[in-house]
């Protein structure tokens, strides 16, 4: 049963290619001088060098028959290779890699590495690599894409149609390179997967391919190759005669040129004994079997040289190299080892250096930042106690004439102002006796504000609902939202409690999405906002919203509600009491 094999992009056909023992010699000193050409481009550090040094390896290996080792090879070319970008390096390693899995009966990685090497040759516009890439999808497709060597597909029509498809793209970029050498491989490669439905067919194929190669005598090993196709196709159609004129002519052309490859000498005899027993001449058939037979046996003893020889060869090779590399790892560590010492040593030197001066410079910093703390500290209480003290001086000086005063109007006017210089001095009491220098715990404040107004007009019954958000508020803020309730619950008092049986109060202030909000509510009768309009407490209210930036709302539905929103202030801390 014939097996259809790539090579380079070629597809021939016979057995596992087997050298003889000069050739297998000869392909172990081309892999020695692969591996030393290897080393010399790692020395350098070129990286395409490498590249190219590993793709080169990876092809002297399946001369050898190691297919595995080979593709490694091609892996380590491709890894530096790729990431470069699309190429035709890419794409002929690719097809290395396509040529090597079919070896291996992997057809499914052969296929889709055949696929990337068209793409990477389509990208770069390579006619030639992507006619090369056509012949070996052409080739895996006549091979039926069986999985690892499993049973094949069952449609050998679809298969042939595939790999006629290929082939044909593959002559039209022939045609267009003006390749000979191009044109004869495409015709051989449409002749071999022709043969076995369409041998008439076949032959007109291996014609064209053997009347190119005729005039290029170096082409003499296909010339062999195609004499044999040749033959084996009119064997196909009944032609015995035929056939072996086109055998002769072989054996003539392989004789003068003094070819000593045992693959094409099996074939010659494997086609010698089927012409034979087409004819009937047992005889001549037998004969030319047992030679077939004998060259078997020859190909598997050169094969077994040819590791031998390879084997002994890597050993030694091997052996030096190791050395070598022992006598440079040494080396190299000594140095490195030596260097690491140094540049530790110089480090340590140079962060204990750094340290020894951060830390000066940091107990400096930090004992002078220490004393201006402190002193700007006792500073802001200082001014806060003073404010205070300021504060409370007018407190008393509107008291004393609060009680010096007849006039019951003029009496509620000084008393207002005193209840308003009373919730800026409670703001800097609490400034001055709290843990915060710039802050006002707005829990703390608020309510003791609002019972202070109380107890003013003799409310001290009433118990106020707060609904307070834990907040701290800047000084300035905390002065103005003083004012403002303030005025509401002096308000309250003077209009709402005194004809209310069961009066109460609510003040609530939260933030929400970045947005203050402040409310006040009593169950007085409320009042109408126009016709206070021209009172002071009124115009303070508006002119504290105005500097908050913000906006109020009364309503006197079922008592007095008040509401302000604004924007929050920078000023303002949100805490977790």
């Amino acid at each position: 049963m014939q097996v259809v094999i790539l090579i380079s992009g070629v597809l021939q056909t016979g057995c596992l290619f087997a050298q003889t023992p000069a050739v297998g010699q000869h392909l172990h000193q081309k892999l020695l001088n692969a591996q030393w050409q290897y080393q010399k481009s790692l020395a350098t550090g070129d990286s395409l060098a490498v590249a190219e040094a590993c793709y080169i390896l990876g092809k002297r290996y399946v001369g050898l028959g190691d297919y595995r080792v080979a593709q490694q090879w091609f892996v380590r070319s491709l890894r530096i290779r790729e990431p470069g970008g699309p190429s035709e390096e890419v794409s002929k390693t690719y097809l290395r890699m396509a040529e090597n899995t079919v070896r291996q009966r992997q057809y499914e990685p052969a296929m889709r590495y055949a696929r990337r090497a068209y793409e990477n040759a389509r990208q770069v516009q390579s006619k030639h690599g992507m006619m090369s890439a056509d012949i070996v999808l052409a080739g895996v497709h006549g091979l039926g894409s069986p999985l690892d060597g499993k049973k094949s597909h069952s449609a050998p029509d679809n298969r042939l149609d595939s790999v006629l498809y290929h082939l044909r793209r593959a002559e039209q970029l022939a045609l267009l390179l003006n390749n000979k050498a191009d044109i004869s491989n495409v015709y051989a490669c449409m002749g071999n997967a022709l043969a076995p439905s369409n041998a008439a067919r076949a032959v007109s194929y291996l014609h064209k391919a053997y009347a190119i190669n005729r005039q290029d005598r170096s082409q003499l090993y296909s010339l062999i190759n195609l004499s044999q196709q040749l033959a084996d196709c009119y064997l196909r159609l009944g032609q015995p005669l035929t056939a072996k004129k086109w055998l002769d002519r072989a054996v003539y052309s392989r004789d003068t040129a003094n070819f000593g490859d045992y693959e094409q000498i099996s074939h010659l005899e494997a086609t010698y004994t089927a012409l034979y027993k087409q004819t009937g001449d047992w005889k001549r058939a037998f004969e030319h079997q047992d030679n077939y037979y004998k060259l078997q046996l020859k190909t598997s003893n050169a094969d077994r040289d040819g590791t031998v020889a390879r084997l002994e060869l890597g050993y030694e090779s091997q052996k030096k190299e190791a050395r070598l590399r022992a006598q440079q790892q040494e080396l190299t560590l000594r140095q490195a080892n030596l260097k690491v010492q140094q540049r530790l040593t110089l480090v340590t030197a140079v962060l204990l250096l750094l340290a020894v001066s951060g830390c000066v410079v940091f107990y400096w910093s930090f004992t002078k930042y220490k004393r201006m703390s402190s002193y700007n500290a006792k500073l802001v209480r200082e001014q806060n106690h003073r404010v205070k003290n300021n504060l409370q001086s007018i407190t008393s000086l509107l008291g004393l004439q609060f009680n010096r005063l007849a006039d019951s109007d003029a009496r509620d006017a000084v008393g207002e102002s005193l209840l308003r210089v009373e919730a800026m001095a409670l703001v800097h009491q609490r400034l001055y006796d709290g843990d915060r220098l710039a802050e006002v715990n707005l829990r703390e404040y608020i309510p003791e504000l609002v019972n202070g107004v109380l107890r003013s007009f003799n409310f001290n019954h009433i118990q106020p609902v707060f609904k307070l958000q834990p907040m701290w508020l800047d000084a300035d803020l905390a002065i103005n939202i003083g004012l403002l309730l303030n005025e509401l619950v002096t308000n309250s008092c003077k209009y709402a409690f005194g004809s209310t049986p069961a009066p109460a109060l609510e003040i609530g202030f939260r933030e929400k999405d970045g947005r203050m909000y402040f409310w006040f509510s009593d169950n007085g009768p409320g009042f109408t906002s126009s016709v206070k309009k021209n009172t002071f407490g009124l115009k303070l209210i508006d002119m504290i919203t105005r500097k908050l930036g913000g906006e109020h709302t009364f309503q006197a539905e079922k008592g007095c509600r008040f509401t302000l929103q604004f924007e929050k202030q920078s000023t303002v801390a949100a805490y977790s009491v």
